[in-house]
């Protein structure tokens, strides 16, 4: 039976199942693994299996929303086949080839899916369809990727890689390595301008991934090649003369103790899950600062009384992000991030301000690029559109990854002032506190009572010290109690 088997493998296409034939004692044992559903992707027609992709930089598990297309529909490159829940927003997984849906794994709804889990598969050619209709996705591996065979990365027909693109619409002249490549990963390589050639591949058989090109743009660490077979292959147990230890039974509570009480267990949202492992790494590994200041209000409920009556929306989150931004343009020890890979700040060269938006699926922060050069209304109205789309989680990678600076609000609630963590690799975080009357003296030593409001920045003490928080705040102020300008300071642009 093992040699019939061998032979087998050898003239019928098995070639990756020899480990496993050759471990048949049995003819039966050999029937049964030979007509399973679940053989190698690599003995079926010519196909591209479509994986779970990693849609943003933090993304470890995803979910199918929604399907859109079918078994058997026809595709063309850049059709949106489904959308895919990531950790931080819902996003549209396009096609990279032409071809034939033949099968879907992944049905709408379902969560939680390791990055590489098989999705669905596709076919060149409609007449491959059928030989996919009782082909069965095999289990997911330890290590968060799908159990397929090295062929099943890349579709096993015989079409040619396309030549390496060297132009583009995009105004950016680039280079773009050959094979396959991801419309999003071209997309970041046009807008970054940076060479593809020289970008070190760590997707399946070193295709060029996302997170690669988010590396080379210094917004996220270099992530680890997961092609490795060492890690990916299970290891197989081996026959020893010891018996293998019994299995314990839990010990039943004493007698006497009462019951866990009833309770509900709320399942915890991939956010969530992104959110707790981010506070966790940012609070345990940096070094955090606080430096408070109360700020008046005076002149800027003012002015937003002065807006009102020209129909002109603007809130105090809106003042404080125009105020921020003027700040950090002037102090650049702030405007910078911390680089874990060269241990070393880096400083910005743009004004890159993040906004937290509280979702019901948890904390998201979208950003005003460019916020200093922007006016105090269109601040306002990048803010609401954006935390609108947030809400919804419609946010693109692009627009939430990265940022110099971050500002955390509470002033819509009961709370007079907090202390937020800080967002990594950013150098600093602005919490903001509710406004309300402190009891002070005026210039004529009176007694008076001036609405003020609560600033707190925790800062990274690797980027920047106390005192350069203290000089930004200082500059925070200026700029923040006197919109109409004098002193050396510019006037607001409305």
């Amino acid at each position: 039976a093992r040699a019939t088997a061998a032979m087998l493998a050898a003239t019928r296409g098995f070639a990756r199942l020899t480990p496993r034939v050759l471990r048949c004692t049995t003819w039966s044992s050999f029937v049964e693994l030979a007509t399973s559903r679940t053989r190698p992707l690599s003995t079926l027609p010519p196909h591209m299996p479509i994986t779970m992709p990693a849609l943003s930089p933090t993304m470890t598990h995803g979910g199918v929303t929604e399907w859109k297309v079918t078994e058997g529909s026809v595709i063309r490159a850049g059709d949106v086949l489904c959308d895919i829940e990531t950790d931080k927003a819902i996003m549209a997984l396009e096609s990279m080839e032409d071809g034939v849906m033949a099968k879907i794994f992944a049905r709408n709804g379902t969560t939680d899916l390791p990055v590489g889990t098989l999705l669905g598969v596709m076919v060149e050619d409609a007449k491959d369809v059928a030989a996919f209709a009782d082909y069965v996705a095999p289990p997911a591996t330890g290590d968060g990727g799908a159990s397929v065979d090295g062929d099943a990365s890349m579709a096993s027909s015989s079409a040619s890689s396309a030549p390496a693109s060297s132009t583009s619409s995009n105004k950016n002249h680039v280079t773009l390595p050959s094979g396959r490549l991801w419309p999003s990963v071209r997309r970041l390589l046009h807008e970054s301008g940076l060479d593809g050639t020289k970008i070190s591949g760590t997707g399946p058989k070193g295709v060029l991934v996302k997170g690669d090109v988010l590396a080379a743009m210094g917004l996220i660490d270099a992530p680890s090649s997961k092609s490795d077979p060492s890690k990916s292959e299970p290891s197989v147990p081996t026959r020893t003369g010891k018996q293998s230890a019994p299995k314990t039974t839990p010990t039943p509570p004493p007698s006497g103790i009462e019951p866990e009480t009833a309770h509900d267990d709320i399942p915890t949202t991939a956010v969530r899950k992104v959110i707790a492992s981010r506070l966790l790494e940012s609070k345990t590994k940096s070094p955090h600062e606080y430096v408070s200041v109360d700020v008046r209000l005076t002149n800027v409920a003012a002015l937003r009384k002065k807006l009102k009556t020209q129909n002109v929306k603007a809130s105090v989150n809106d003042c404080v992000m125009y105020a921020v931004s003027r700040a950090l343009a002037l102090s650049p020890k702030i405007n910078a991030t911390w680089c874990a890979v060269s241990k070393q700040s880096r400083f910005c060269e743009t004004v890159d301000v993040a906004v937290a938006v509280a979702t019901s699926s948890g904390l998201i922060t979208p950003i005003v690029t460019k916020a200093n050069t922007k006016s105090l209304t269109k601040i306002g109205e990048e803010i609401r559109e954006l935390a609108g789309r947030a809400r919804e989680g419609r946010l693109k990678p692009s627009e939430y990854t990265g940022g110099s600076f971050s500002v955390s609000n509470l002033g819509t609630f009961p709370v007079d002032t907090f202390a937020a963590i800080l967002n990594p690799p950013q150098g600093a975080i602005m919490a903001v506190g509710r406004g309300g009357e402190r009891v002070g003296l005026d210039a004529d030593g009176a007694i008076v009572g001036t609405p003020t409001v609560s600033i707190t920045v925790s800062s990274d003490a690797r980027v920047a010290d106390a005192a350069d928080v203290a000089r930004f705040l200082e500059v925070f102020t200026q700029v923040f109690e006197n919109p109409q300008g004098g002193g050396g300071l510019e006037a607001w642009t409305i």
